[in-house]
């Protein structure tokens, strides 16, 4: 097998991957199945979303000038006769996170073999796929208990006992204590959560390519995972450093990409609304429910059109981070290896019997006597 890239050098043959695959020549079905496959397995460039839970709101302020509303002046009786519906919906909304993540761990493997083999086939590929799904579907819900218990143990016991020896009844007199506690409580959070990030990287672009391969659970693709982890730690090391710049600025690409789309697509939808608005106000025509359900559906309409389109624009990051973790673990893997570095066909040897050819091609003459 060929010699091991490196972080760096699988950047370039990733890069070409991806252009063989979506623009030479440039089809529109691929595309398509493509951004399903993107919005099914949540591969967005970046790795998250922008959603944040600062709403810097202003405070509601009570009659009483306070600036909180005090959680006794909620109407719990109106409250309760809803609450059987709160928790349905809870419930619902449970069940279909669960649902997502199950399909989307099938459809990881379906991108794999897309890539690998320069095809999205997703007629029959749940079929094919869901028994590694399903594999990798338990890890993850196992791994998120197994994170979750790590939290709330590495926050609620240093607090827990903190509490029990009296810190936190008169703060002011134990500060020594609680910045040294708090500052070795934050460290010891940060190598928690790097710890956890590594582990989840390293299972889905790693574990899932050897579970397709070699058709094994989770569990023993990582045992086959960590020789090849151990033979070359700085490598990987590299790697996840890399990954983390490469996500940082395909975020910044795919941002930047979006926000110009919907700019030049909000133009002509602006000036469509104010042409609706002004036209409805003309006809006489005032809010009612059918109006109210018509404006509502357009919302969703369009709302899906722009989904579509940040599916679209994220696809070509999907495929070259799936191209790049195929080129790096192809050249340490040799069953990967094998089908992305084939070795070159062998020219047939030469018979000496043969006479030698001329420069035209054609047997040089034989001297006389």
């Amino acid at each position: 097998m060929a010699k091991p890239l490196s972080a760096v050098a699988c950047i370039s043959p990733a890069i070409a991957q991806t252009k063989q695959q979506l623009f030479l020549p440039f089809q529109r079905q691929r595309w398509a199945r493509l951004a399903l496959i993107c919005l099914l397995t949540g591969e967005f460039a970046g790795g998250g979303g922008g959603f944040s839970g600062n709403f810097n709101a202003s405070p509601a302020r009570t009659k009483g000038g306070n600036g909180l509303v005090a959680l006794s002046n909620i109407h719990w009786d109106q409250i309760l006769p809803w609450l059987p519906w709160i928790l349905t919906g809870v419930v619902l909304l449970l069940l279909f996170v669960l649902l997502w993540i199950y399909v989307g761990s099938v459809y990881r493997f379906v991108l794999f073999d897309s890539v690998l083999y320069d095809r999205c086939e997703l007629k029959g590929s749940w079929t094919r796929w869901e028994p590694c799904g399903r594999s990798y579907f338990y890890w993850c819900l196992a791994f998120f208990v197994v994170c979750t218990a790590g939290y709330s143990l590495l926050i609620g016991a240093p607090l827990l006992i903190a509490w029990r020896a009296g810190l936190f009844h008169h703060p002011s007199e134990h500060l020594a204590p609680l910045i040294l506690g708090g500052a070795a409580l934050l460290f010891l959070l940060i190598v928690f959560i790097i710890l956890c990030a590594v582990i989840s990287l390293f299972a889905k672009d790693f574990c899932i390519p050897i579970m397709a391969m070699e058709n094994v659970g989770v569990v023993d693709a990582g045992r086959r995972l960590l020789p090849i982890l151990a033979a070359d730690k700085l490598g990987f090391t590299g790697y996840v450093l890399m990954k983390i710049v490469l996500a940082m600025a395909t975020a910044i690409m795919v941002a930047i990409a979006t926000l110009l789309t919907l700019v030049m697509l909000m133009i002509p939808l602006g000036i469509g609304g104010l042409i609706l608005y002004f036209g409805g106000k003309a006809l006489g025509l005032t809010l009612n429910v059918a109006i109210i359900s018509v404006l509502v559906l357009v919302g969703a309409v369009i709302l899906a059109g722009f989904l579509c389109l940040a599916l679209l624009i994220n696809t070509p990051p999907m495929v070259f981070f799936q191209s790049y973790v195929l080129h790096f673990l192809g050249s340490r893997y040799p069953a990967l290896g094998a089908i992305l570095f084939p070795p070159p066909p062998e020219t047939p040897p030469t018979s000496l019997l043969d006479p030698p050819a001329s420069f035209d091609g054609s047997p040089e003459p034989t001297p006389a006597g």
